[in-house]
């Protein structure tokens, strides 16, 4: 294997790994998307505005039009793209591989992707994808949980992360990305991680609402609400792996319950939540972030969350009735999402409410909190 690396995605994570991987002596290209041409022109300048410092010396830039040559003689390639651009770069990229070659992929993209028709996990809809162009070839994945904020990643301040891998050969490229400052914690849980790392970002959204209620009045005064809702988010990521059929204490490790912390604490989507507090509409804050070249994933995420579950929820009842009909196109399974989802699942029906159905913030979490406990 050679010791070459393309990142594809030139935002906040995908800028920062290249820091591990330069200081492992890798050689590191980076392929910025048609959204990223101004981030790619600046960091030739020596300067990454996300970031704000130069990349390492040795990265190579690129632009999305340059996809060949940022691919070319590379088998580790990092996936860092935003959800909603994930399946088309995903294809952009398979075109541009060598048939001949075995890859090795790590997708730090985090979020639900629109795959024909349907709401998948990225890395269901990577496998499908890879499968049509590759059918021989093994599918070598790794999904990258947190708990890793960019910024702090770029400065080598401590940080550790879960790799959930799709095979044990992973485990032996790994050594070669960690480092004093970045320590990696594999797991076998591979769709726990992802769904972990999807959720999250949902459920931060929570803390920042908190903000935005608060902060401005009683600043210093609300960590227990804060703590509150915190832990009713790992308990709601916990019940979603499990009804994904997936190890429940992957919610309790770092991709559950470290990653939520940092995002709740420091993320994108925390400033995205302290907008709502605050008043401004759910979809403008949304796209005031955009503008600015922020991107709140939760919102995006929340959005294709509910359709997902209720996916999920169906097989499961489907297989726990065993009411599987050879010869009927329809099964009727009686099935009430809609009461599930407000019984199990309280604060993400409660933040579903806030954000695409309009309900007042302070009503909804003071109409929540009055549900949990005695």
């Amino acid at each position: 294997m050679t010791a070459k690396v393309t990142v594809l995605g030139a935002g906040y994570m995908g800028s920062a790994i290249t820091f591990p991987l330069s200081d492992n002596r890798l050689e590191v290209n980076l392929w910025g998307t048609w959204l990223d041409n101004k981030l790619i022109e600046s960091s030739m300048k020596g300067y990454h505005p996300k970031l704000k410092k130069p990349l390492p010396p040795g990265v190579k830039l690129f632009y999305w039009h340059d996809l060949a040559n940022a691919l070319k003689d590379a088998d580790i390639i990092f996936i860092a793209v935003a959800s909603e651009g994930f399946v088309k770069v995903f294809n952009m990229m398979l075109d541009n591989l060598d048939l001949r070659k075995q890859y090795y992929f790590f997708k730090l993209t985090k979020g639900l992707v629109q795959y024909n028709g349907k709401v998948l996990r990225a890395t269901e809809a990577a496998f499908d994808m890879y499968k049509k162009k590759f059918p021989k070839k093994r599918f070598y994945w790794t999904t990258i949980g947190g708990p890793v904020r960019a910024l702090d990643l770029a400065l080598r301040i401590p940080s550790a992360t879960m790799y959930g891998i799709s095979h044990d050969e992973i485990k032996s490229i790994l050594p070669s990305f960690s480092t004093s400052y970045y320590r990696i914690f594999p797991t076998s849980d591979l769709e726990g991680v992802e769904i972990c790392s999807t959720f999250k970002n949902i459920y931060a959204i929570a803390a920042g609402i908190c903000d935005g209620l608060y902060k401005s009045k009683m600043d210093g005064f609300y960590h227990n609400v804060v703590a509150f809702l915190f832990n009713q988010g790992v308990s709601e990521i916990a019940k979603i792996v499990d009804l994904a059929g997936r190890e429940k204490q992957t919610a309790y490790d770092l991709a559950g319950v470290g990653d939520l912390h940092v995002t709740s604490a420091a993320g994108r989507n925390r400033r995205y939540g302290e907008m709502i507090g605050k008043g401004v509409d759910s979809e403008e804050a949304f796209k005031k972030m955009y503008k600015e070249g922020e991107y709140g994933e939760g919102y995006i995420a929340l959005k294709l969350a509910i359709p997902w579950l209720k996916d999920c929820y169906n097989i499961l009842q489907l297989k726990s009735r065993k009411k599987y009909c050879k010869g009927q196109q329809k099964v009727e399974t009686d099935i009430n999402f809609s009461s599930y989802l407000e019984r199990e699942l309280p604060l993400l029906n409660t933040l579903y409410n806030i954000i695409f159905r309009k309900h007042r913030p302070s009503d909804a979490l003071a109409n929540l909190i009055t549900q949990l406990g005695f």
